[in-house]
């Protein structure tokens, strides 16, 4: 894959995650008082740390990578407080859709690449972290639906 093929997946990535950190710091605001809410922030400081080591990787590699603010992290604060009213059921349903959707894309990318071992293993740490993420919401989920 070319250079510019991995810093434009690179920054696809970074913006879903700015988009990921507003939902889950609506949510976790909304949801401050709730068992719940501790496990929401720790997947928010994660998804803080791979937004931190995209923007490193994008800069690596001599590209420029997307900020905060751009029409990603407008709907993600958007989604976030529109969702952040739902029942706390619907909050982690909306999370897990956003987890899964960025498993694929990680998929996706780690299947294409092919000649930068140091992105794919920053891909593959980003996706298990993400699938860790959907297992916790996946359980959560389960708990409140008894």
């Amino acid at each position: 894959m070319s250079r510019e093929y991995v810093l434009e997946a690179l920054n696809h990535d970074l913006r879903s995650e700015l988009a990921a950190i507003e939902i889950y710091t609506a949510h976790a605001q909304a949801l401050q008082d709730d068992p719940l809410a501790e496990g929401i922030r720790a997947i928010l400081a994660v998804e803080q740390r791979h937004a931190r080591d995209l923007t490193a990787r994008i800069r690596e590699l001599g590209g420029t990578p997307a900020e905060p603010g751009g029409v990603e992290t407008i709907v993600g604060r958007a989604t976030g407080a529109a969702s952040a009213q739902a029942t706390p059921l619907e909050m982690l349903q909306l999370e897990l859709a956003e987890e899964q959707q960025a498993i694929r894309d990680y998929a996706t990318q780690i299947a294409e690449i092919m000649d930068d071992d140091e992105t794919v293993a920053l891909l593959e740490q980003n996706m298990a972290d993400e699938m860790q993420h959907a297992r916790w919401l996946k359980a959560q989920i389960a708990r409140l639906r008894r």
